[in-house]
């Protein structure tokens, strides 16, 4: 047990960006509704009323892809799929990985009303072949990243919440409301607790501070919030749950260990490849992208070796994918 994890056992509230604590308030039927008003936050434009959880395992399109695994996923009463998830560290292609998630669900749904039909026609016998008029349900990934995107020139630095949907590039018109995107890039909120004012601020402070605080300030005496740290309460934990978050928190700990040792190595081989690439090349960019190439480099590396690490010590690939965002394939050839 590392020092990091040593100083949390006299803390009074838990870290909520582990995997036990983020299933505690999100994946729990008990609490579903800390998760609804969480949502109701985020997704401003819907009222959700209730929540059904789903499996976060999806059968994929062929042998070699299995399944894709979610943090959280859950569906509304008007159809729509909700994925959360929650990355703690820099992944190069968050982007890209959420859209491929959502292809799971979408094809779900193709296939659910593939053995709908089937039921229907094979009790009337009439041999009709399989018709769907591809009226798909909404699929919303929201996402709780410990860390920032890289955005264009004219993105506020202090901006922390992006939402992406499939627009028409002039006029701005939806193409569809199948897939909407939702980004909290945490590492990007900034406030000072007297400085919160919204909903929005209050949840964003405590998904990132709460772990540091010893009572519960004046701004958080209202019951929604109150919950909240009720269900974080350190000294309230049944021994199993104490357990389970000690592991959970060890885990994350040695991951950003890794991490950080990686960038850092990285980091300084990318100064002395990239002053002898400007030496050699008379040019100031070989240092920079040097020292890019080998953070970038050094990063990726130090995510297969902390799930191999993991892998090593018995911790399963579910787990493992959820916490470094690998493939399950992938670590499978670890």
């Amino acid at each position: 047990m590392n020092l990091e994890t040593e100083k949390e056992h006299s803390a009074e509230y838990a870290e909520l960006l582990c995997d036990f604590m983020f299933k505690r308030l999100f994946g729990s039927e008990e609490n579903k509704d800390v998760l609804i008003g969480f949502l109701n936050m985020i997704m401003e434009e819907n009222e959700i009323e209730d929540v059904e959880f789903i499996p976060t395992e999806y059968i994929g399109l062929t042998d070699e892809d299995k399944m894709s695994i979610f943090d959280i996923s859950c569906k509304c009463k008007n159809g729509k799929t909700l994925i959360i998830e929650m990355q703690k560290g820099y992944q190069k292609h968050f982007r890209k990985r959420a859209i491929f998630y959502t292809s799971y669900p979408i094809n779900e749904q193709g296939r659910h009303a593939r053995e709908a039909f089937i039921r229907e026609h094979q009790s009337k016998g009439d041999g009709c072949k399989f018709k769907w008029d591809y009226d798909l349900k909404p699929v919303t990934v929201v996402a709780i990243l410990n860390f920032k995107f890289n955005h264009d020139d004219t993105w506020p630095s202090d901006r922390c919440y992006a939402s992406y949907r499939l627009r028409e590039d002039c006029t701005g018109e939806i193409m569809a409301d199948t897939l909407h995107f939702v980004f909290l890039e945490l590492y990007r909120f900034k406030k000072q607790l007297w400085e919160l004012e919204t909903t929005f601020d209050k949840w964003m402070y405590l998904l990132r501070h709460m772990h540091t605080m010893t009572t519960i300030p004046e701004i958080f005496q209202t019951p929604e919030y109150r919950r909240l740290f009720i269900l974080a309460e350190i000294g309230k934990f049944t021994p199993e749950e104490y357990k389970q978050y000690i592991k959970s928190l060890g885990n994350m700990s040695d991951y950003y260990n890794v991490i950080d040792t990686a960038a850092e190595e990285a980091e300084k081989r990318g100064r002395a490849e990239g002053r002898a690439e400007g030496r050699a090349e008379g040019l100031v960019e070989g240092r920079a992208e040097g020292i890019e190439i080998g953070r970038s480099e050094g990063i990726e590396e130090g995510v297969r070796k902390t799930a191999k690490n993991m892998k090593q010590l018995g911790v399963s690939v579910d787990i493992i994918a959820q916490s470094t965002g690998l493939l399950p394939e992938i670590i499978e050839s670890l």
